[in-house]
């Protein structure tokens, strides 16, 4: 009976042992490939959403209509708003801050050109990206690039997000008078001056065609 006791006390414990460690790896491993699982569905979602993620300033789009308020000091004073030409005239949209060099290049040549066919149409428009320490700055510095169109802020980025998403300073966008975007273009170089002036020229002549 001594020795059937001490096999009572010792028989469960020989199977238990080794199994635990195992059972534990086991569990430690699939609760390991299941949070990986997790984490690249995860990412997989993400990566989606960021591709699938909208630039609106797309040729053949239609842009969303906006409204934009003047900047302090500068050229105009009223709020800009673009469905009172969107769809009857073409309408140039720049986007612009204080701080882009090129911008300071590319804003007079579209003031000369809005000048010449403004009475055929042309409305131009430039949004300044600048935010609330240097937008004080935008007003006094399109009255010295000797700016006659609307210069307008985006504090909120509403509008950037929309139309220029990464935020590219200069980005200009030409709206046809049928609402629709017919060329979109990122950065300024002065070689590109003789095409900008062929471009708007085609723009005004080909709407003013239609009518």
């Amino acid at each position: 009976m001594n020795i059937g006791d001490s096999m009572t006390v010792h028989r469960p414990m020989r199977p238990m042992r080794p199994m635990r460690p195992m059972k534990r790896r086991l569990f430690l491993r699939d609760s390991a490939l299941s949070v990986a699982a997790v984490g690249l569905g995860a990412g997989m979602a993400t990566s989606v959403l960021s591709t699938a993620t909208p630039a609106l300033a797309r040729v053949g789009g239609r842009p969303q209509a906006f409204e934009l308020p003047a900047v302090p000091g500068g050229p105009s004073s009223r709020r800009f708003k673009l469905a009172d030409f969107l769809g009857e005239k073409p309408v140039v949209i720049l986007f612009w801050a204080t701080w882009c060099a090129p911008c300071r290049q590319e804003l007079p040549l579209y003031s000369s050109l809005y000048e010449r066919y403004h009475d055929d149409g042309l409305e131009v428009v430039a949004i300044s990206m600048d935010g609330a320490n240097t937008l004080p700055n935008a007003g006094p510095m399109a009255r010295r690039l000797g700016l006659g169109f609307d210069v307008v802020s985006d504090l909120d980025t509403a509008v950037t997000t929309r139309l220029n998403p990464r935020r590219a300073a200069p980005f200009s966008v030409w709206v046809g008078k049928n609402g629709r975007i017919v060329r979109e273009r990122e950065g300024f170089s002065l070689a590109e001056r003789r095409e900008i002036v062929r471009g708007v020229s085609r723009l005004v002549r080909e709407d003013s065609a239609d009518e």
